[in-house]
């Protein structure tokens, strides 16, 4: 459906490079970046407002690099909505539709009156068409936006940062939102955001883009297992991040030796600690050279300190091998877990289910025991350099 063939985009002293990049129709795209990646520097290309300096964009069969917005049925919903004060709400969801001229039952100014009262209620707001944009939450005025762009029946609906400006509670329905209006619809979506969360509830794919380069992107679950080097894990809030000063084979595995975090992870007691930790990694002499071993902290077991390694997780050399003793550093509440920091050395960052720090009295300076089951580390380059 899109196709991206050696994109270059000059904006200022910034550069955005896309090689090639193919988005399936009626996919959800989600474009997974810090402030300043390039992703609302896309969107604009992809939607005509910005030529690019190289490459071509292709729509289907038709190469789109130089046809006006106009032409290009591209639906663009910004982060501050961009509503026309002066109209109310029909108004502004019919303003593309007299754009493009009479389709359907059209009504006063040539617009389809029946296409506006039906967006209206695929969304939920048809009971304030006749109410102006200030007069609105921000949820209500996010919904307007969303029905002006659905509103010329578009090819691909362009998203830039729609949430962000939300309130959690609004966040999360209208996330619930988004992806009924896909499964209804079936529109091509192409959604930027810095919210992992947000990119992880909506995106069947997530492409991450950092510092104009698009760095990885595949299914939620194969971003977030396997990213693909160490600022693409730190930018998935991953903080076990360590790097390797030594790798060794053993039978049936691999052995490697970690040095304090120095890529971002919170730091222990200076001590400089290092360990040795089995993975679930084929042996190869090469990971230690610039190589970073990532550790989901969802998936480190948190044990009592005299609490058998036999009662919680499976026998085995490497399973031995991967049982730590630690001091509780700090303990920080979330909403539905704790991240647990425990220094080894290193330190770790452990989540846990939040009644279980009350059940195992966790608190700073408690002595703990952890376990890092082998497939919970990941090993990927410390940089890729923009490549």
């Amino acid at each position: 459906m899109i196709r991206l063939e050696g994109l270059h985009v000059a904006a200022g002293d910034f550069s955005l490079r896309i090689e090639e990049l193919s988005v399936e129709k009626g996919e959800f795209l989600v474009f997974l970046g810090p402030t300043g990646s390039g992703k609302t520097v896309l969107l604009e290309t992809l939607a005509g407002l910005r030529q690019p300096r190289d490459g071509r964009i292709r729509f289907g069969d038709r190469d789109v690099t130089e046809e006006p917005p106009e032409r290009r049925r591209v639906g663009f919903v910004y982060q501050d909505y961009a509503l026309f004060p002066h109209l109310p709400v029909a108004k502004n969801i019919a303003f593309g539709l007299s754009m493009r001229g009479p389709r359907g039952r059209a009504g006063r100014n040539g617009v389809d009156q029946d296409r506006v009262v039906a967006l209206a209620s695929l969304l939920g707001i048809e009971q304030l068409l006749e109410r102006y944009p200030d007069t609105l939450s921000g949820g209500e005025q996010q919904r307007v936006a969303l029905a002006r762009a659905l509103a010329i029946e578009p090819d691909v609906l362009l998203l830039d940062e729609p949430l962000s400006a939300l309130d959690r509670k609004t966040r999360r329905e209208l996330r619930i939102e988004l992806r009924r209006l896909h499964r209804e619809l079936g529109t091509t979506v192409l959604h930027v955001t810095h919210d992992l969360d947000e990119a992880l509830a909506l995106g069947d794919r997530i492409a991450v883009l950092i510092d104009g380069d698009l760095r990885q992107i595949g299914t939620p679950s194969d971003v977030i297992q396997r990213p693909i080097d160490a600022e693409t894990a730190r930018l998935l809030g991953m903080t076990n991040v360590f790097p390797i000063s030594s790798v060794t084979r053993e039978d049936g595995g691999t052995r490697i030796r970690l040095r304090e975090s120095s890529v971002g992870g919170p730091k222990g007691d200076g001590s400089g600690g290092h360990i040795e930790i089995g993975i679930d990694t084929e042996y190869d002499e090469s990971i230690g050279h610039d190589s970073v071993a990532v550790v989901r902290a969802e998936e480190i077991v948190l044990l009592d300190p005299d609490e058998p390694l036999a009662a919680r997780v499976p026998q085995g050399l490497t399973s031995l091998m991967n049982r730590l003793e630690g001091t509780v550093r700090d303990v920080q509440m979330r909403s539905v877990h704790a991240a647990v920091e425990v220094d080894v050395p290193p330190l770790f960052v452990v989540h846990v289910l939040r009644p279980d720090v009350q059940r195992m009295g966790l608190t700073v300076g408690s002595r703990v025991g952890l376990w890092i089951p082998p497939q919970a580390v990941h090993v990927c380059p410390e940089s890729l350099g923009g490549s």
